[in-house]
């Protein structure tokens, strides 16, 4: 999981004071954040979002340290207290009044030489795809040359280009398009050429994702590069604080239902093989769910599915999708997805050979007295009716061994994670597979 910025925060005189033990911790931050308008502040401390705060700089490393710097600033997110159980640091992202100029200007005296904005390069051949670029994912219109426009979404974005996740159309590399973006604000657009460079595709070798290098002529436009920094900056502010990690760790379905009781409102962002797909909540509620081409429950019974990759969660949803999109409970259509996910498997392993090989490793696998096999690589689908019609009667290991299953963790895995000794665990295994709840696969 990702932890907080290197630097200590205290309250004081209603100013949230950030203290840097180093000119190293500073400069760090000052290029990865504070350049961007932006800082993610560690504190148990409660402020509100939209609340105006005072940052104060201090340089302990200095003698006789005092405020260096003072920073209006608005708290644009917060990731409270109750999400640290699953690994995040609670804290506030808060976005900067000044300019990107105005901040280079205020910490050059700070931080001893220039500050100059690490710009993107306008530079030929593989050094132009070298330049700075950020995950930025925002809706896009492309217009190609050679086919139909179509609305796709963007993963990163540079003043060079854009990569864009493809849904169904796949755009051959050399194909000239034109790319609308919009700025954060909603007004304006602008529209830019360009040219596809490389694709991206999945385990499957399907295109999951193209390149585009932009015109250097446009995207030197004072207006287009306005956009794409605010488009970029914006990008920024949503992953301040964001948790990252491994999906096999708690499994999606766990984190789903786990963020979606703790946060306000969140988009988890998930990638595997090139792929890329997101999940966005609020209020419980779920708003919406892309992976490639499939959209709503389909995308999600198909993320569910994945046993690994990788998360990125952000204590933020889309405004458009709060305000527009049909929302559902989102503990029933995590509920519904791996119902159906469940389904499928089933029907996938009735179409098996009944008459596999059953030689197995005896040194790992254990057989219980209702005759199943239990070896440290055994998963487990949920039967989703047992599971509700069993759930009163669980017990805190049973319903902790539930929950780590689901996401398709393995045995050996499980049984590592829990502070149960593994003989509980095994029990509380097998009492879920006497009780129907789980079905070894």
């Amino acid at each position: 999981m990702r932890n907080g910025p290197r630097a200590a925060a205290i309250l004081r005189n209603h100013s949230l004071q950030i203290r840097f033990e180093s000119p190293d911790a500073l400069r760090e931050e000052f290029e990865k954040n504070i350049a961007n308008r932006g800082i993610f502040i560690a504190t148990e401390e409660e402020f509100e979002v939209r609340q105006s705060i005072d940052v104060e700089i201090v340089l302990t490393y200095v003698a006789d340290s005092e405020v260096a710097l003072s920073l209006l600033g608005e708290v644009v997110h917060r990731i409270p207290i109750a999400l640290a159980a699953s690994g995040a640091v609670p804290g506030i992202a808060v976005q900067f009044d000044k300019s990107a100029s105005e901040l280079c200007e205020a910490f050059e005296p700070l931080l001893g030489r220039s500050t100059t904005a690490d710009l993107d390069h306008d530079e030929e051949g593989p050094k132009r795809r070298g330049s700075r670029r950020d995950a930025v994912r925002v809706p896009v219109r492309i217009m190609p040359t050679m086919s139909p426009p179509f609305e796709a979404a963007s993963r990163d974005l540079s003043a060079t280009g854009i990569l864009l996740t493809m849904k169904k159309l796949a755009l051959p590399v050399g194909e000239i398009v034109r790319t609308c973006l919009w700025h954060p604000s909603g007004e304006p657009s602008i529209e830019i050429d360009g040219q596809v460079v490389r694709q991206v595709r999945n385990k499957s070798g399907h295109i999951a994702a193209v390149a585009v290098a932009f015109d250097r002529s446009q995207a030197a436009d004072s207006r287009v590069r306005d956009v794409i920094e605010a488009l970029r900056q914006a990008g920024h502010r949503s992953r301040l604080g964001g948790i990252s990690g491994s999906i096999a760790d708690l499994g999606l379905a766990n984190m789903l239902q786990m963020f979606g009781s703790l946060a306000p409102q969140g988009t988890l962002i998930v990638e595997r093989d090139g792929e890329q797909g997101w999940i966005v909540f609020a209020d419980e509620q779920l708003l919406g769910a892309e992976l490639g081409g499939l959209s709503g429950h389909d995308a999600l019974v198909a993320m569910l599915d994945w046993g690994d990759g990788r998360f990125q969660f952000e204590a933020s949803a889309d405004r458009n999708l709060i305000e527009s999109a049909s929302s559902s409970p989102l503990r029933g259509a995590v509920m519904e997805a791996l119902r159906e996910l469940n389904e499928l498997r089933r029907a996938s392993d009735d179409d098996q050979d009944d008459d596999q090989d059953d030689d197995q490793d005896d040194e790992e696998a254990e057989v219980n007295e209702s005759g199943f096999s239990i070896g440290g690589a055994t998963t487990f689908g949920v039967d989703v009716e047992q599971e509700e019609i069993s759930r009163s009667s669980l017990d805190k290991t049973e319903q902790a061994v539930l929950e780590l299953a689901r996401s398709g963790m393995p045995i050996e895995k499980l049984k590592s994670i829990l502070p149960e000794s593994a003989d509980e665990v095994q029990l509380a295994l097998e009492s879920l597979v006497e009780l129907g709840v789980l079905l070894p696969r």
